[in-house]
């Protein structure tokens, strides 16, 4: 009966109801005894009782002598001080894993000279179980403390000494993964020569066949399995092969396993997202990075797989069998293929994401990083509502770490812009189809997340202002009081448009002096927007549709629902447009063909007619004019072929532009782009990002010689938007980090 009732135990049932008892003394050679701990430990963490299982590990050794609860508790101060980013908490969270990575020396075997002569994998085979794990912990201790420093340092030479330490961690997981293989292999050898012996004596049927063969094509690591579905084009790919089961030695522990699943699978995908110059340099020190490799072994460590069939919807690893660091292959699965799929589709799998979602919602329901994810798989489906739904409960969750909720603000604010909510107040009811429908939200509009990031947040200052300038500089209404956050003090007064300009003003004023560096190098986006406030200033305290731009750049556009790109944000761009075609050409409203004088500017008072009369002159006509035909492009590609993933509310989908037009309309806006882009005196990017997505759009429309064509444009590295007078412009601040991203493609 008892094993029976085990069998109905649900596969993600927690083992750990209570502490577990930390035997004491402490030994090394008893290292493993506190596995058991370090499990409950981290399943309270990822439950959100942060502060439990932190206060868990210090009560269990106080010392810090402990081989796991010493690394353990260096790893919860390191997701601290990256929350965080202040200076005093990274110092702190530095110190923590470094002794942790000192702890792990300690318990490392030592080394003597003629141990360094028997080779990697055999010096492995001869350790026991505990050093094995010094091992492993200790790579991941040192992992951290370099990242942790390159995030702290200011210089180039502390980044290259981290960058150092980089290495030496791949070196270690790259000896510990070949002797895990060799491992494996060997024991699937074994099975087959059971297997032939126990069938010398009879007629060998067609199941034990098959079974020697797949023990045989097993043996070695799988090479390529075809991509998933690309979120950045409509090119149709085939299902992905599901990857049969490789033999497992069973004398090796689960947690160990899960552990070198966790960090080869890493380095792997580390090193496959390095840009094709670097990684060929990297390469030259014997690395080369397999990303279907490393995926496939973060999902061996939670038994998951690739196959589309209900049965397999369920992992093939229970809370019962799994190693210890299972939760972080998931949580790193979940980051590729919810966050980094923004970036690049090779390897993206939405399918297997939601699965791992939905598993480890029922294992943590109140976990807050498993509502982050819920959250980011909703805004990838294009339902921003929902998306904020699950931040607000990612926000409610836990008031332990204030730090968490800031990735809750930002991932609302941009949210909030796929719905074109930019203001404070959120006037209509934030409901969404399905179970979630009426749900309260207890965020406001993107402008007062933005607001709530710019007063706590410490990751990037500059960002933080310009998001909220920008939403400042948008029309919306101010007779209702804004809905201002939980826990961010009263509600302040509605401003009028007036003292929003004034506070835009001040905030763009402060955007270039408050920009950070890392490793002694400038944040991309952060150069970006400390150029458009310095442009805003310039231009007598005016800036086009900023708001709608960053949108563009935060993929709030790519996620917005097709009514609200419909409805709100392509008005917006055809009214901007419909300005400019008083002043000149290029802007496909029926006014361009005769150009009129702008109003209250006439000639007799000293006016200027075509583009030197619009606003400061013709130099900022073309920025102006480029920038408003690239969003209406943009806006109405995402129309006529929303991303392949989103699934949006059906209620919503009403009053849509046909996709037959959207799509002629995108052609004729990105080619205007072309015309006019040599004349763009500032905002060069605009040419660059336009080629982009014109090759996406025809990707969609199945013209992919084209969209080879433009990709290879963009990634040649020629001057795109310099004239047939040979001018040279200065580089943008987004298109190094642009052209890095896009071969991530």
């Amino acid at each position: 009966m008892t094993s029976s009732a085990q069998q109905e135990q649900p596969s993600w049932q927690t083992v750990h109801a209570s502490p577990p008892q930390v035997k004491s003394p402490y030994t090394p050679s008893e290292a493993l005894g506190d596995l058991p701990g370090v499990c409950y430990a981290l399943e309270t963490f990822l439950n959100s009782r942060m502060l439990e299982s932190e206060e868990y590990c210090h009560k269990s050794d106080v010392g810090k002598e402990r081989l796991y609860f010493a690394t353990g508790y260096g790893l919860i101060q390191c997701v601290k001080g990256l929350m965080s980013y202040a200076d005093e908490d990274l110092l702190s969270a530095i110190n923590h894993t470094k002794h942790g990575n000192h702890i792990a020396s300690q318990h490392r075997k030592k080394a003597g000279f003629f141990g360094s002569l028997m080779g990697s994998t055999a010096s492995i085979r001869s350790m026991s179980d505990g050093e094995r794990h010094a091992e492993l912990t200790y790579a991941e201790s040192l992992f951290e403390k370099a990242l942790l420093g390159i995030v702290y340092s200011g210089d180039w030479l502390a980044f290259i000494k981290e960058a150092l330490n980089m290495r030496t961690v791949f070196g270690v997981y790259r000896h510990l993964g070949a002797f895990l293989d060799e491992a494996d292999a060997a024991y699937a050898a074994s099975l087959l020569s059971s297997s032939s012996s126990s069938t010398a004596s009879s007629t060998p049927s067609t199941p034990t066949t098959t079974t020697s063969r797949s023990s045989l094509s097993l043996s070695t690591p799988p090479t390529s399995v075809p991509p998933s579905p690309s979120t950045l084009t409509s090119i149709p790919t085939p299902t992905p092969t599901p990857t049969p089961k490789k033999p497992e030695d069973p004398t090796i522990d689960a947690h160990f396993r899960s552990g070198v699943y966790l960090g080869v699978g890493m380095c792997n995908i580390i090193l496959s997202l390095i840009p094709g110059k670097l990684a060929t340099l990297v390469e030259l020190f014997g690395y080369k990075g397999d990303r279907t490799y490393g995926l496939d072994l973060l999902m061996r460590a939670g038994g998951w797989s690739t196959d589309r069939s209900e049965s397999a919807a369920e992992p093939g690893v229970s809370t019962t069998h799994e190693g210890v660091r299972r939760p972080i292959c998931d949580m790193a699965l979940l980051i590729f293929h919810l966050v980094m799929s923004s970036y690049t589709g090779a390897g993206v799998d939405i399918v297997v994401a939601t699965r791992i979602l939905e598993w480890n919602l029922k294992r943590f329901p109140n976990g807050v990083f498993f509502l982050f994810g819920a959250g980011r798989l909703a805004l990838h489906r294009s339902r921003p509502r929902l998306a904020i739904h699950y931040y607000s409960q990612a926000m409610a969750s836990q008031i332990q770490y204030r730090n968490l909720d800031h990735i809750s603000y930002w991932e609302c604010a941009i949210a909030r812009l796929a719905l074109w909510e930019v203001g404070e107040a959120v006037l209509a009811e934030d409901k969404d189809g399905g179970e979630d429908e009426g749900q309260e939200i207890r965020v406001g509009g993107s402008a007062a997340c933005w607001r709530v990031l710019e007063a706590e947040a410490t990751w990037s200052k500059a960002i933080y202002s310009y998001g909220l300038a920008a939403c400042f500089l948008e029309d919306w209404d101010t007779d209702s009081p804004p809905s201002t956050p939980s826990g961010t003090g009263p509600t302040p007064k509605p401003k009028t448009k007036e003292a929003r300009m004034k506070e835009a003003s001040n905030l763009m004023k402060r955007v270039p002096n408050i920009r950070q560096k890392i490793a002694g190098k400038s944040i991309p986006l952060e150069k970006f927007v400390a150029r458009k406030a310095r442009k805003y200033t310039s231009q007598a305290n005016r800036l086009l549709l900023p708001a709608l731009e960053i949108a563009y750049i935060f993929y709030a556009i790519a996620h917005a629902p097709r009514s609200v790109l419909s409805a709100k944000m392509l008005p917006l761009v055809r009214g901007a447009l419909q300005k400019l075609s008083l002043y000149g050409p290029g802007t496909g409203c029926a006014q361009q063909e005769e150009p009129k004088t702008p109003l209250g500017k006439g000639k007799e008072k000293g006016g200027k007619s075509g583009p030197e009369g619009y606003e400061g002159g013709k130099g900022e006509y073309w920025d102006d004019l480029c920038l408003a035909r690239f969003l209406e492009g943009v806006c109405l590609r995402f129309i006529a072929y929303p991303d392949p993933d989103a699934t949006p509310d059906p209620s919503s989908e009403t009053d849509i532009i046909p996709s037959t037009e959207a799509a002629q309309g995108a052609v004729e806006a990105f080619k205007a782009v072309f015309e006019y882009g040599p004349k763009i005196e500032l905002d060069h990017y605009i040419v660059y990002h336009a080629h982009y997505e014109y090759g996406r759009l025809l990707a969609c429309q199945g013209d992919f010689v084209g969209a080879k064509r433009e990709f290879e444009l963009v990634l040649s590295g020629k001057p795109l938007e310099v004239g047939a007078s040979g001018r040279k412009v200065q580089s943008h601040s987004l298109l190094y980090p642009f052209l890095f991203l896009f071969r991530l493609c």
